[in-house]
């Protein structure tokens, strides 16, 4: 099995586990089989400089690398729906060394990812839905320029 982990710098087993995934400059992936770690290798995420939708090619250089758990510090709501949709488990981490943080993972002590906040995702994210007083909403007192009665008429 794969296990991919947002790294913060070069990757391997040294790094620490990054707090963002979609932006991360590496991914360490650990090959394990059972509990035992027989390789690892780490590639660049290409989502790290990417203008805009650095989350959905994250996710998907690790759907393409056939990793079947991503283990970062937290996952947009871009990123989560492209590795959902390719069977990833997500899991969380602190920033730990990358090797403490499989061996969590190995043992069961990593909990599930949590999202960032997006549409639908939960507090703190989402589109508002406001009804504030703001401009329009039909509360003018028509106070135009047309003819009419009032002040200054003909």
């Amino acid at each position: 099995m794969k296990i991919c982990v947002a790294s913060e710098s070069r990757g391997g087993l040294e790094d620490t586990v990054s707090m963002q995934f979609g932006r991360c400059p590496t991914f360490t992936v650990v090959e394990v089989e059972g509990n035992e770690i027989k390789n690892v290798y780490v590639i660049p995420n290409p989502g790290a400089s990417a203008a805009s939708g650095a989350g959905m090619l994250a996710g998907q250089a690790v759907v393409n690398e056939g990793c079947k758990v991503i283990i970062a510090g937290a996952i947009g709501p871009n990123s989560a729906q492209v590795l959902s949709m390719g069977g990833v488990d997500m899991r969380t981490s602190n920033p730990i060394p990358i090797g403490e943080a499989i061996k969590l993972y190995l043992s069961g002590q990593l909990p599930p990812a949590q999202m960032m906040g997006g549409p639908g995702m939960g507090p703190g994210g989402g589109m508002g839905r406001g009804r504030g007083m703001g401009r329009g909403r039909g509360m003018g007192r028509g106070r135009g320029m047309g003819g009419g009665y009032g002040r200054g008429g003909w």
